[in-house]
């Protein structure tokens, strides 16, 4: 079941926490591993997790953020359970769309709308702000 990085309306990204997993694999690894420690699941994960399994139950899917979240608490690794799914689900096929300015001594592109441009250049804007920055209030 191939994922959609498209919102259905509009065609803006969707952020890739937020994007959609088949929930099958997880659940059933869940209930697997379960089974061999002899525990219930709910021995196993927090509530927030649990709810989590629940939502990905009723729904069929589950978010690359729940799916990472839930087998970093296990142990595991996504890729583990969706293998090339995952893969794809997380990739982000956006072009570079600015080029880096001579001298920059960073790969990230300021004007870039990647997704991994833009977080990049947003930690960086808020970790060289210093205390007389020109958007701070006057004291």
């Amino acid at each position: 079941m191939p994922t959609s990085k498209r919102r259905q309306r509009g065609g803006r990204r969707v952020p890739v926490d937020r994007r959609r997993l088949p929930a099958g694999p997880l659940l059933e690894a869940v209930d697997a591993y379960a089974a061999r420690r002899q525990q219930p699941v709910e021995d196993l994960l927090d509530d927030a997790l649990q709810d989590r399994l629940r939502d990905a139950t009723r729904s069929g899917t589950v978010t690359v953020g729940s799916a990472e979240r839930c087998c970093d608490q296990l142990g595991w690794h996504p890729r583990m359970l969706w293998g090339e799914v995952y893969d794809q689900a997380i990739a982000d096929d956006t072009p570079h769309t600015a080029i880096a300015p001579a001298g920059t001594a960073t790969a990230w592109r300021q004007g870039c709308r990647c997704l991994d441009c833009r977080d990049a250049n947003a930690r960086r804007a808020t970790a060289h702000r210093g205390r007389e920055h020109q958007r701070d209030p006057p004291r």
